[in-house]
């Protein structure tokens, strides 16, 4: 005969990027195992493929694979708000002192974060005439392999550049990237004057983050700070 098992409490969510409405349930005890193994590994790879499965098995209808950091990391802090508590504690330096004193404890409710969208961001870029490319945002995967590249390796940035287009556009045509060889895509980046390349680097430059913007004093020299705190690790 089998043992019971509860009916778990779920609730909702509107992923960033989309719009789109998800259910989404707690952590389980075999979740919090896999978080806390992949921690104590000090492996990155380890770790984001643990958070990968865990919203895998508490988000419904949901690719993973898919979605943008921002909305990787909303994702995740929502249901560790349900899992763990809804308050985080953080412990923030001061800016002058240099005594291990120096450290102001600071409250956040998880709850209450949002994907902050700077003013100049967007996705539909406009680049000579009538053309112009609508950018995708890169997943989890691909935030990592920017922080690996050498930025004086063109072809490096020109591969990331590539993976986040979605189309190309004019007034009477769309052409969809997945759809065109990469010396193609190559071919159209280097017809690009450097104003117009540019502007794609804006989006990367200005795209979404999860962030909050805290105050707090100095505990020994009482110095005000305002700072933002961002990444998943800060809230995890």
């Amino acid at each position: 005969m089998a043992l019971p098992k509860q009916n778990t409490i779920t609730y909702s969510l509107i992923v960033p990027s989309t719009g789109k409405e998800v259910k989404f349930r707690p952590f389980l005890i075999k979740d919090e195992k896999d978080l806390l193994l992949a921690q104590q590994s000090e492996d990155p790879k380890s770790m984001i493929d643990t958070l990968k499965n865990v919203i895998k098995n508490c988000v419904t209808d949901i690719d993973v694979e898919s979605l943008a950091t921002f909305d990787f990391e909303y994702i995740f802090t929502q249901i560790r708000a349900k899992s763990v508590g809804e308050n985080i504690e953080l412990l923030l330096k001061c800016d002058k002192c240099d005594d291990e004193k120096a450290l102001a404890k600071v409250s956040i409710d998880i709850t209450n974060l949002e994907v902050n969208i700077p003013e100049s961001h967007q996705k539909k870029i406009p680049l000579f005439d009538d053309v112009g490319v609508m950018m995708k945002y890169p997943s989890f995967d691909t935030i990592g392999e920017l922080t690996k590249i050498d930025e004086t390796d063109i072809n490096q940035m020109f591969d990331l550049v590539i993976g986040c287009i979605d189309q190309i556009y004019n007034s009477n045509e769309i052409f969809h990237a997945k759809e065109q060889t990469r010396d193609e895509m190559i071919e159209f980046l280097n017809n690009l004057s450097s104003e117009q390349f540019s502007k794609i680097q804006s989006f990367f430059e200005t795209m979404p983050k999860l962030s909050k913007e805290v105050e707090y004093d100095c505990p020994v020299c009482a110095l005000k700070h305002k700072k933002v705190i961002e990444g998943l690790q800060s809230f995890f």
